[in-house]
């Protein structure tokens, strides 16, 4: 959302609120609680995560630096309906819900910038809703595997590794595949080569092959924030 917005406007939303820090595997955001504030996260990555009533977690989504988290919950004045929970440290501002608000009423141009990254989480949702229901389960995680290492994960020259402290049943979740299935499917990817796995975290040696088994080489970079150079490079 950050990125929409001038950098006059984004510095001084960035200037509003408490700036806090938070050790990894923190709840930041509780469901069912009333909503006070919004989060807006400077460094870092969280997962947002819902509680459901059959007694099970689901991961809904990663959110990092530039994201903002409980707005809609602002918005229509209710309790959270997730929580929010640190996979590192995370950098942070607090900003009170009343001078979060007053503040988009004095910049028009936020809300647009707010309403836009509503539309591409809607965008997204739908996206992987359709894929659900109509692309095979390996590659829905191939998919989800790509799109979290390309935006969360750290390329080295060995890689790209991701330590986020995900679990392979909050992975399997995002997919919406069942844990054999997303186990059977990375020790698929371990065998070609594409990937591995290490204490707490994964290791991507070929994302090049890893968009090709996932049909995502030739994707709208739009959908899953996959560009060309990457690949090339992979």
């Amino acid at each position: 959302m950050l990125g929409l917005l001038g950098p006059r406007t984004a510095d001084a939303l960035l200037d509003l609120g408490t700036p806090v820090t938070y050790g990894p595997r923190q709840t930041v955001l509780r469901q069912g609680e009333p909503s006070h504030h919004v989060v807006i996260p400077l460094a870092g990555a969280l997962k947002v995560v819902v509680d459901t009533e059959f007694g099970r977690p689901v991961l809904l989504a990663l959110r990092g630096p530039g994201d903002i988290l409980g707005e809609m919950s602002v918005f229509e004045q209710r309790r959270r309906s997730a929580n929010v929970q640190t996979c590192t440290p995370v950098q942070a501002k607090l900003v009170g819900k009343a001078q979060f608000t007053e503040f988009l009423d004095r910049h028009p141009d936020v809300w647009r910038a707010v309403a836009s990254s509503l539309s591409t989480r809607l965008h997204w949702a739908n996206s992987r809703r359709a894929e659900i229901l109509s692309c095979p389960a390996p590659m829905r995680v191939g998919r989800v595997l790509a799109e979290i290492v390309r935006r969360h994960g750290r390329r080295t020259d060995h890689g790209w590794i991701l330590d986020l402290s995900l679990t392979q049943a909050e992975i399997a979740s995002l997919t919406g595949v069942a844990l054999s299935t997303f186990e059977k499917t990375t020790q698929r990817l371990h065998r070609l080569g594409v990937l591995r796995s290490e204490y707490r975290r994964i290791v991507v040696d070929d994302l090049g092959a890893l968009l090709r088994f996932s049909r995502l080489a030739d994707q709208n970079p739009y959908l899953y924030g996959v560009g060309g150079a990457d690949v090339a490079q992979s």
